[in-house]
């Protein structure tokens, strides 16, 4: 009965019962309480009136924790489970893990009270947590004696030596520093650039690493890495991007840069918690100036003419479609290079700016302060603009000023998500724009998409008589010479060795305009705008395939 006596009372009263305190180092160590605000027990310590070894006997048995000596099991503490925590958030947090069983991990900690703590180590490894208490010179003394980046570091300098991260020596940087993991991290982000990769995805799994690389649209696998790898390349890359290392668990993002044969290459970051670590993506900003030429767009010379118009005219709206990652955003910027000069004011509002550019006002959308598309835009049609980007049209606020702007004598130029360019007007009257308005402002839409295109070193040629064809593309396919990949070292065995555009650009013409004001289907305006020229999105990737550019599986891959 005095033990369950003792369960209901707080550790100061329980230490002054058992006369292992006195009155007066309980109320001198109260008052200190009230002025520091710190724990009980670390004051009984801190004035050497208890020992650790008192306070974990009493919480243990106060709250009903499993005590743990780490120093008589030391011997059998395997250095992986204890370095998937840093050294850092060791000694912070007084955790040390110490044993991992199935999807449960044993850690021991001072304070097996301290939530906060808990849920940062499940989410910063994945596990399950379970909790032993014990004392503070066990656990420093043993974080010590474990907890080093040293064993980690070696691992870092063996996956160095792996041949699927060894670059050329031309593409390598002169890295000054001699730390192995700021060599790692650079060698990653080098030998995506040498692959022509758009991103870098660093990707937790439950106990390892994943390294992928997105190249020419298609993610690659290109390495697992060590769970304690991993928590050291994520740090590193937060440092580079600018990211707070201490949070983990909202996401962030941030930018950085890398030299690359004695130019700077721009990198985005951006990380995500998830439930084996946070997931951080790095994406690639090469401004190749030959990137944003629309001329090497990939347009057919009757597009290109057409589209080069319309871009010209003084005011309306030039809309790009597709979905996300199709190169939307390139041809825009691309659009605004061609157009760019000194007698005129561009401004672009845009989530995020990814790449800038000279004699371009580029504004970020930001939505902690409230910088949202329609309120940027909305201030940029008070400073005087000649033409305006808006990076997507989301909402019907957005789209309503995009098209005031347009009518009012602005270029307006933007995108929007839909599957080709005649139901990019029915997406318009969905968000419940007027027909009147859009037949107005709206001048031209552009669908596009992105293939690949085949490895000039290895593609070869097939025989299509035998492969059923859809009807559209099959007069343009007949006598021409068709060709699918193969694999060399060139194109890294994909088969592939870059990407160029496929676009489908319908005119906002009279006859247009009258069905959209009468509110015909998107089939009819499709099947309109195809008589006055305009080319699908499959024709389009067709004439790449004639031309031996691309491979039908390409086509099927990003079309169909």
């Amino acid at each position: 009965m005095v033990e369950l006596d003792f369960k209901r009372q707080k550790i100061g009263e329980i230490l002054l019962n058992k006369k292992l305190i006195t009155q007066t180092q309980l109320e001198e160590s109260l008052e200190i309480q009230k002025e520091t605000g710190e724990k009980l027990g670390e004051i009984l310590i801190r004035k050497g009136f208890i020992g650790d070894e008192t306070l974990v006997e009493l919480i243990s048995f106060q709250r009903g924790f499993d005590t743990i000596e780490l120093s008589k099991i030391q011997d059998n503490i395997d250095p992986s489970t204890s370095n998937l925590i840093s050294k850092e958030f060791a000694f912070k947090r007084k955790v040390f893990p110490f044993k991992l069983t199935d999807s449960t991990l044993h850690v021991a900690m001072t304070d097996p009270r301290d939530i906060n703590a808990i849920d940062e180590i499940r989410l910063l490894t994945g596990y399950n947590v379970k909790t032993f208490i014990t004392t503070e010179k066990d656990i420093n003394d043993i974080i010590k004696l474990y907890t080093s980046d040293d064993y980690s570091l070696k691992e870092v300098q063996e996956i160095m030596k792996d041949e699927d991260l060894v670059i050329s020596d031309k593409y390598e940087e002169d890295l000054v520093e001699k730390n192995p993991l700021v060599r790692l991290a650079n060698q990653i982000l080098l030998k995506a650039i040498s692959l022509r990769a758009s991103d870098v995805h660093i990707e937790p799994q439950e106990k390892s690493c994943t390294i992928r690389f997105r190249v020419d649209g298609v993610l690659q696998k290109i390495k697992d890495v060590p769970k304690t790898v991993q928590r050291l390349l994520l740090s590193r890359y937060k440092i580079m991007g600018g990211l707070d290392i201490t949070e983990n668990r909202l996401p962030q993002d941030g930018r950085g840069s890398i030299n690359f044969q004695n130019r700077m290459i721009d990198l985005r970051f951006a990380s995500i918690p998830s439930v084996y670590g946070e997931n951080i993506t790095i994406r690639i900003l090469d401004r190749d100036d030959s990137v944003f030429d629309l001329n090497k767009s990939g347009m057919l010379p009757e597009d290109f003419k057409t589209y080069s118009k319309m871009i010209s005219i003084p005011h309306g709206s030039i809309m790009i479609t597709g979905p996300t990652g199709s190169g939307k955003t390139t041809t825009l910027y691309a659009s605004l290079t061609r157009i760019a000069s000194v007698e005129k004011k561009i401004f672009t509002i845009e989530d995020p700016v990814e790449y800038r550019f000279p004699q371009i006002i580029q504004v970020q959308v930001n939505q902690k302060i409230n910088l949202d598309f329609s309120r940027g835009l909305r201030a940029m049609l008070r400073s005087d603009p000649d033409i305006i980007m808006v990076g997507e049209i989301r909402d019907l606020e957005t789209a309503k000023v995009a098209m005031e702007a347009s009518i009012t004598g602005h270029l307006v130029l933007t995108t929007l998500h839909t599957n080709d360019a005649p139901s990019s007007l029915a997406r318009l009257l969905e968000m419940g724009l007027e027909s009147y308005m859009i037949s107005s402002a709206v001048k031209c839409i552009v669908a596009q998409r992105l293939v690949r295109k085949l490895c000039e070193n290895c593609k070869k040629e097939i025989d299509i008589s035998g492969i059923p064809l859809d009807k559209e593309i099959a007069p343009i396919l007949k006598g021409k010479k068709v060709f699918t990949k193969e694999g060399c070292p060139r194109c890294n065995d994909s088969g592939y060795f870059g990407r160029v555009g496929i676009f489908s650009v319908l005119i906002i013409s009279k006859k247009i305009r009258e069905m959209l004001l009468e509110r015909k289907s998107t089939d009819m305006i499709s099947e309109a705008a195809r008589k006055e020229g305009m080319r699908t999105l499959l024709e389009a990737a067709a004439e790449k395939i004639a031309a031996g550019i691309t491979s039908i599986d390409e086509l099927y891959r990003v079309v169909m």
